[in-house]
């Protein structure tokens, strides 16, 4: 770990030398205009006369014999036959998180909620970033579109920040990082797990009580089943957690290593005002989408033991809602069991790009193996990191990679950190405000912050991925 303590943020590339780069690296220009041809010049020059020599010359010499005979007519020269060389697979652009996260925190997107067209159009975007390198969809569950995983998305009514059924959703308003599992939302399926069955029985139980509002009884007795729950839910429509699987070449490739972030955010409020989230979490989404060309060049080079799974999920800002529909319900081949470690980036744009916030403990507060990782990784970077923070264990059990921690799982929670640079402080300002802009990123780091996260969490995974166990 670098030791460095200087605040102060690098310099910032000005914007003369970006676009004396962007000048250079510009393809030629036009072709240059065809010439005018000579006038005085004709074919006339060229081309035997059959008019008398002029006068004072020579008389023309004999007829020579009959000319041999005409060769046949050159042909043009086939060149042996190539296969197009393939572009190359790792550009600037696609490596670069600023790219993605233009797209993934504009207006068009109207704030990417959960279920939203905007969300699906984002997850639309991973997809075909992913299939471009080479990455396979893992969900054979979705033979129509392996690259998804959907799931229905539920409320109780009378929930605080909850619309009633038919008037417009509106997020609670909150200002402590993250969510509690399904605080503002849920997902219904049959078959589910007992354990979150019964979470949610007394989810509903909390919030009639709050409410004031008499309880249901279950039919039955004990635990009210997945029919009962949903006639006393409201049903808003769709999530998606968008996922792609980058292959192991190694004797451990049967085992992932799982990377992700929500893609989700919190739409627009009753005023109208597109909430973009380019920190939260466009940010981490972006991380991710650009780390796939490295990651996809080293798998090609055999440097990828296990297999690597990109999750973007849904449903995060309702409360970890599609890590747990997930975790509830693995895909074939990819269960928990197959899990040799989770990366959880969330946050990762504001600051200055000094210093970045992880959680790398367990629930008991316990170092896993990415505390060692972690530290390796940011020493091998050409610039490292000045600080890399552990300050932030108040939020482990509000951020997607704790549903895998209940499991027992290996987690590490990438974040950009508090206010103060040395460790705490805290959020950013417009943590779940309308200006949660990328211009704001742009301020505090020109977009080195993602850029650089991005370059230690490919170390990350790099190391994670080929990590030696024993046996």
């Amino acid at each position: 770990m670098a030791t460095k303590v200087s605040d102060t943020p690098r310099p910032l590339p000005t914007a003369s030398s970006r676009a004396s780069a962007e000048k250079a690296a510009q393809p030629a220009g036009a072709a240059s205009k065809a010439r005018t041809p000579d006038p005085r010049w004709s074919k006339d020059r060229f081309e035997p006369s059959n008019t008398r020599p002029l006068p004072g010359l020579p008389a023309p010499l004999p007829q020579l014999p009959a000319p041999l005979p005409q060769l046949p007519a050159p042909t043009t020269p086939v060149e042996p036959k190539c296969e197009p060389k393939p572009k190359p697979e790792t550009s600037a652009k696609d490596s670069d998180p600023m790219t993605h996260l233009a797209y993934l925190a504009s207006d068009e997107l109207k704030g990417r909620d959960t279920p939203s067209e905007g969300l699906d159009a984002a997850s639309k975007y991973v997809q075909a970033h992913v299939q471009k390198y080479g990455l396979v969809g893992p969900n054979k569950d979705n033979a129509a579109n392996p690259f998804e995983q959907r799931f229905d998305v539920f409320s109780f009514a009378g929930k605080p920040g909850v619309a009633a059924k038919g008037e417009a959703h509106e997020h609670g308003a909150h200002k402590q990082f993250g969510h509690q599992l399904f605080e503002e939302g849920f997902y219904l399926k049959e078959g589910m797990p007992r354990d979150t069955l019964a979470m949610l029985n007394r989810k509903y139980e909390s919030t009639m009580k709050a409410e004031g509002q008499p309880l249901s009884p279950a039919r039955g007795g004990g635990l009210r089943s997945v029919e009962e729950l949903r006639s006393l839910a409201t049903e808003s429509g769709k999530g998606v957690n968008t996922m792609a699987l980058l292959p192991g070449t190694g004797p451990h490739k049967d085992e992932v290593i799982v990377v992700m972030a929500h893609m989700d955010h919190v739409g627009t409020d009753r005023r109208g005002n597109i909430h973009n989230g380019a920190d939260d979490n466009a940010s981490g989404s972006a991380v991710l989408m650009a780390a796939v060309p490295e990651l996809a060049e080293a798998q090609k080079r055999g440097e990828l033991d296990r297999s690597i799974l990109f999750i973007w999920t849904g449903g995060e800002e309702k409360g970890l809602v599609g890590s747990q529909y997930f975790v509830d319900n693995p895909i074939p081949g990819l269960g928990t069991d197959q899990i040799a470690g989770v990366v959880n980036v969330d946050m990762v744009g504001r600051w200055d790009d000094q210093r970045l916030s992880v959680v790398d403990t367990n629930r008991k507060g316990q170092p896993n193996y990415f505390r060692d990782v972690v530290d390796q990784a940011n020493a091998k970077l050409a610039d490292p990191f000045d600080r890399i923070n552990r300050d932030i264990n108040q939020y482990r059990d509000r951020q997607d990679g704790a549903v895998f921690g209940r499991k027992g799982e290996d987690v590490l929670f990438m974040f950009e950190g508090l206010s103060n640079p040395n460790g705490g402080g805290d959020l950013i300002p417009e943590y779940h405000e309308p200006g949660d802009d990328i211009d704001l990123i742009l301020r505090d780091n020109g977009g080195e912050k993602p850029r650089r996260v991005k370059d230690l969490m490919v170390n990350v995974i790099g190391m994670a991925a080929n990590r030696k166990t024993e046996e």
